[in-house]
């Protein structure tokens, strides 16, 4: 009797074993592979930079130190196209200029080009100037540099008002005019559109300065659908006959000029020049509401005359 039960203990052991055994072999293999996920990519952001005379090389503008043997600022390459007077033009990365500090006059144009530090672009092929009259005709205002992801994501406006690279002068109509007025309770002193675009010229940006209220001065800028007044960015200031909101601008104001409208991710967006005596302000507004916001791309081009 002793004998069978001891049997019976080792025969149901061994099934077990067997079992867990059988267990082991039988589980599902796991042929699943972890898939590393990329991140989608990321636009580099534009940014504003210097053309020499005749458009064929570009400068993105940087200090550098003395002694520094610079390097390249990770993705700087990546930069493919300049966008000017609304067209994209390919362009190729050629690396570092360091510039001459006896001979730089601190300013930022073409004639002064060679003397600036920083990082260079080259048309692919052709230039932007074919045809210079003169050692003045040259390319003065600054071009938008991108890279392959913003070209595709973003789609150029055409701007109505440009020909031949100039920029017609619209005035205001007179209900316009009013809607300003009733807006602000001043009387209008100068306005003009200083853009037109949309599929049928449905959008202008428009810059208007009202009569002062002491030497509290007001001038606007604001985009305006189908005549009515859509966003605005106010700049009041304190009146002075010779600098009010620019140097030397003699109490006028200039306000936003649009070089290129963009729609960037369902939002729309102005490349703005606003140019004064002595420099040229380069900046991005984004249209939300009822506001015109500020980007954060900006540039700022000193080319007073030595």
């Amino acid at each position: 009797m002793k004998k069978s039960i001891i049997l019976i203990a080792l025969f149901t052991l061994a099934l077990w074993g067997c079992g867990n055994q059988n267990t082991n072999d039988n589980k599902p293999e796991d042929n699943t592979q972890t898939v590393e996920q990329e991140a989608p990519a990321v636009a580099l952001q534009p940014v504003y930079v210097l053309s020499d005379q005749f458009g064929t090389r570009f400068l993105l503008q940087e200090n550098f130190i003395d002694g520094d043997k610079p390097q390249p600022k990770v993705g700087i390459e990546n930069y493919k196209y300049i966008i000017y007077d609304g067209k994209y033009y390919p362009v190729k990365f050629k690396g570092v200029q360091l510039g001459d500090k006896e001979k730089n006059s601190g300013r930022d144009t073409y004639y002064n080009f060679d003397n600036l530090s920083g990082w260079v672009y080259e048309m692919e092929q052709g230039r932007l100037l074919e045809n210079p009259e003169n050692e003045y005709d040259a390319i003065w205002d600054a071009a938008l540099l991108v890279d392959e992801i913003y070209k595709k994501s973003a789609t150029i406006l055409e701007l109505k008002n440009r020909e031949n690279g100039m920029t017609k002068i619209e005035s205001l109509s007179d209900d316009l005019q009013k809607s300003f007025v009733d807006k602000y309770g001043r009387k209008i002193v100068s306005g003009c559109a200083s853009a037109v675009f949309g599929d049928n010229s449905e959008y202008q940006l428009v810059n208007v300065q009202f009569e002062n209220k002491g030497d509290d001065a007001l001038g606007v800028s604001a985009l305006v659908e189908n005549g009515e007044i859509k966003a605005v960015k106010e700049f009041p200031a304190k009146y002075d006959e010779m600098s009010t909101w620019r140097v030397d601008d003699e109490g006028e104001f200039n306000g936003l000029w649009a070089h290129l409208v963009v729609m960037e991710n369902g939002v729309l967006t102005l490349y703005t020049s606003n140019n004064g005596e002595e420099s040229c302000n380069y900046r991005n507004y984004m249209v939300r509401g009822n506001a015109l916001c500020e980007g954060n791309i900006e540039a700022s081009y000193y080319h007073f005359p030595e």
